[in-house]
């Protein structure tokens, strides 16, 4: 760390920060503001810096390393005012679905922050609401502290994302007084005795037991207790979309997706438990139907375990609320209680292809093709349409956090840089990013960093010429759709001009021979595939519905 005679230079103290706390990757688009902060890290030769060509990119790419590294991702904005306002989804995204990061913007001057300045905004404003916390640094004094703090807090109690806001001035101003306290992970609470006693008590005497998992059991890396308790005590596990991961999807306990988009077999278990136990599931809209008031049986007991407080009682009534880490509650569970017999034997049954093959590919034979090819270590992320309904449902499910999705704020143009995130976070592991034709484009600028660092990433786009998903619910309401068509885009053309190998896909019989080649590449590639954009994914009649109560009122 450089030093004279006035102290420590603030830029040098933040370089030095992260590198102390163990962080070894941040996310970037560049900007001036920063430029004395790029300088102390390229000086310091850590953390290494990945360029994104947007800070949307830059944002998923740290959520998609966050999910797939088990640590805090961070990204800066370079820029004060256009770098933060496009860095607000990426940053309520990761608040939606709990996923830690820290977040440094750029500011202007102090001194000048009432002149009019240039790219002026209130960051700290902006970002707070979608944060677990947002500060503005006052001195450079206070930098190392600060992001010791923000990273305490980002990964303690519900993970989430943190901001700091970084005037210009700072990263030149001088301290003598730099006193940093290491950065140190806060322990989650355990539940009290007395919680795990009553839980075992009304365990003791129900006879059909259930589980809904959400993405809690992923955060606190639990899905091996989540395994161990359902097969001591015979329960079947439906999860929440974001909880996907939580179960193998070939464990005889599993009975998938519960909700919208999910399986028969959710539902029918959960409605014919005597005792719910919901574990880290916030229990939201999609997970519920739309908040179905007969989603449990009406004399059901249910148990709620979560580490947030605003989750239990908030929409469905508990018999008995946990506030602990979920983990280490089901670790004890799995090891006190009593052991029963598996109550129910419902399968999940997978809708096949209803194509026309003059059309487009069917959905679930690309998944189908996918599941054949790709190792059972490697990621898939999903973005938000159409295509991920199948997902969802299709895709063989090996490891936690085998699926990275933005799930609670659904945002598009997620898959694409969350895959480079989680490439980087796992080096080596193949990963394969799907979207649809309408969110690829968001973020399509990212090819360039996949192609320069030469990840083994491969995009597979679904071509439906349509945000298809809309076009069905459109369709089905009012017999017409409009605004959702798509103009033709060449994928593959536009993927070679980043310097990426792609193929377009038309017919059944080029598929498995082109997932093939795309899933063993070392290299990043593109498969564009081209969809029958007639097929409907049957579940989606369920969403469908909501949508006529809500908006027709019949």
């Amino acid at each position: 760390m450089q030093e004279n005679s006035s102290g420590t230079i603030g830029s040098e103290a933040i370089a030095d920060s992260l590198h102390s706390a163990g962080i070894d990757t941040v996310f970037t688009v560049a900007g001036g503001h920063f430029l004395p902060t790029y300088n102390a890290i390229g000086r310091l030769g850590a953390p290494a810096i990945v360029a994104a060509r947007h800070e949307l990119g830059a944002g998923y790419m740290a959520s998609g390393y966050a999910l797939a590294r088990g640590r805090t991702g961070v990204v800066f904005a370079g820029a004060p005012g256009p770098g933060a306002t496009n860095l607000a989804t990426p940053v309520a995204n990761a608040m939606a679905d709990s996923i830690p990061l820290l977040v440094i913007t750029a500011q202007v001057d102090r001194r000048y922050s009432n002149r009019n300045i240039l790219q002026h905004c209130d960051n700290s404003g902006l970002l707070g609401q979608f944060c677990k916390n947002s500060v503005q640094a006052v001195s450079a004094s206070e930098l190392p502290n600060l992001i010791s703090t923000a990273l305490q807090i980002a990964q303690s109690g519900r993970p989430g994302p943190v901001h700091v806001d970084l005037p210009q001035n700072l990263q030149a101003e001088h301290s003598s007084e730099l006193e940093p306290i290491p950065f140190k992970a806060l322990r989650s609470p355990s539940a009290d005795s007395r919680d795990l006693d009553r839980i075992c008590e009304l365990l003791e005497n129900c006879r059909k037991p259930a589980i809904v998992a959400g993405h809690g059991i992923l955060r606190s890396g639990s899905a091996a207790f989540l395994k161990e308790l359902a097969n001591r005590i015979g329960a079947p596990v439906a999860t929440s979309r974001s909880g996907i991961g939580c179960m193998d999807s070939g464990d005889p306990n599993s009975v998938g997706m519960l909700g919208f988009y999910g399986t028969d077999a959710a539902r029918d278990a959960i409605s014919e438990a005597d005792l719910v136990i919901v574990a880290g599931c916030a229990l939201g809209e999609q997970t519920t139907f739309g908040w179905k008031k007969d989603l449990f049986r009406k004399e059901a007991v249910k148990i709620q375990i979560d580490i947030d407080p605003v989750q239990p009682n908030l929409v469905y009534p508990v018999d008995h609320a946990v506030l602990a880490d979920t983990g280490k509650v089901l670790q004890e569970l799995s090891e006190r209680a009593p052991a029963r017999t598996k109550w129910c034997d419902l399968s999940v049954t997978r809708h096949g292809p209803a194509n026309d093959p003059e059309r487009g590919l069917s959905a679930a034979t690309v998944l189908n093709s996918l599941n054949s090819h790709i190792s059972d270590d490697a990621i898939v992320t999903a973005d938000i349409g159409n295509h991920r309904l199948w997902v969802c449902e299709q895709l063989d499910i090996t490891r936690p956090e085998r699926l990275i999705q933005s799930c609670e704020f659904d945002a598009m143009g997620f898959s694409l840089p969350a895959a480079i995130g989680a490439s980087i976070g796992e080096p080596g592991t193949k990963v394969v990013s799907i979207s649809g034709d309408g969110g690829f484009v968001h973020t399509i600028g990212e090819l360039a960093v996949a192609r320069q660092l030469g990840l083994p990433v491969a995009g597979i786009v679904f071509v439906d010429g349509a945000l298809g998903i809309l076009r069905h619910q459109a369709e089905a309401l009012y017999g017409e759709d409009h605004f959702v068509r798509l103009a033709p885009i060449d994928f593959a053309k536009v993927a070679e001009g980043f310097g990426i190998d792609s193929r377009t896909i038309a017919s059944e019989s080029e598929l498995d021979s082109n997932i093939a080649w795309a899933a063993e590449s070392n290299e990043p590639t593109v498969l564009a595939i081209e969809i029958d954009s007639e097929e409907v994914f049957p579940p989606l009649l369920s969403k469908i519905a909501q949508r006529r109560r809500d908006l027709l009122r019949n």
